[in-house]
């Protein structure tokens, strides 16, 4: 285990089970753990009697059972239902509670759809892509798909393309790119499409996709240019030095050196992009 969670309150003979991540929690410090750290996957589902009676029966806190029962009875907001329970321990500070209110306020009323979409775009805004890839795929094979709006079913593919791009894999993210554009008919989609045929050194696909949605030669160009750019920049043209030093010519330890250091940059970027 990477966390220990202290509960200074009861613990559960028989855990709460969470049916929508299959997940047994025996204390409410354990039951605000998961509402704290997955704030996107919370819904209305949440507000039942049979997690108020839990509470009541189980870890022996009637009056804090009582009074859920009544805001599940009375249909109240489920941050203020969340609130109610992260309030009735000392495990989270007051700001952490303010701020995950604070999200579940401004997304209780939308679809579950555009709920998952809010958590792979938060996951993504924090630079964990295979977490977002993981997100915005169950999203797109999900029945709840359907009830999206084109123009924003494609925009969950332009997102998916991005964190693909962010890893490297260009082709993955060329086939996003290419479904996001047919779907919200977006520039910055299309360039992004373009960019990463560009990048996959795939001639042949940049060239199908510039005919396939006739993209003005003017455009074509700016791509161009934008990956050219990228592709001068200080530390990779010192890298590309450093290379052909070593392979054409004497390798000095300072090339070496700016091998090395660019190399273990590259692998620490890549180990923290792919946690999960």
């Amino acid at each position: 285990m990477s966390t220990l969670i202290y509960c200074a309150n009861s613990i559960a003979a028989t855990p709460y089970y969470i049916d929508e991540v299959s997940l047994n929690v025996y204390s409410l410090e354990e039951l605000s753990y998961y509402m704290l750290n997955n704030v996107y996957l919370l819904s209305s589902k949440l507000m039942n009697a049979e997690l108020c009676n839990w509470i009541g029966r189980e870890l022996k806190m009637q009056k804090l059972s009582n009074e859920l029962l009544t805001m599940v009875q009375n249909n109240s907001p489920l941050h203020i239902f969340v609130g109610h329970i992260l309030s009735a321990n000392g495990y989270a500070s007051n700001k952490e509670i303010r701020d995950a209110l604070s999200i579940i306020a401004t997304f209780e009323n939308k679809s579950e759809a555009e709920r998952k979409k809010l958590r792979a775009d938060r996951l993504m805004s924090k630079g964990k892509l295979v977490d977002a890839i993981y997100e915005y795929e169950t999203l797109l094979s999900d029945e709840i798909a359907k009830t999206m709006p084109r123009i924003v079913e494609g925009d969950v593919y332009h997102n998916l393309g991005c964190a693909f791009a962010k890893l490297f894999f260009f082709e993955e993210a060329c086939r996003c790119f290419d479904e996001g554009y047919k779907r919200n008919q977006k520039k910055q989609t299309l360039y992004q499409l373009l960019y990463s045929a560009r990048c996959a050194k795939d001639k042949i696909s940049f060239e199908e996709y510039v005919s396939k949605y006739q993209v003005p030669r003017t455009d074509v160009e700016e791509v161009l240019q934008v990956v050219s750019r990228a592709t001068v920049k200080d530390d990779i043209v010192g890298f590309d030095s450093s290379i052909n030093d070593m392979l054409y010519g004497e390798s000095s330890e300072e090339s070496k050196e700016t091998i090395r250091n660019v190399i273990d940059n590259w692998k620490k970027d890549y180990i923290k992009l792919c946690r999960i």
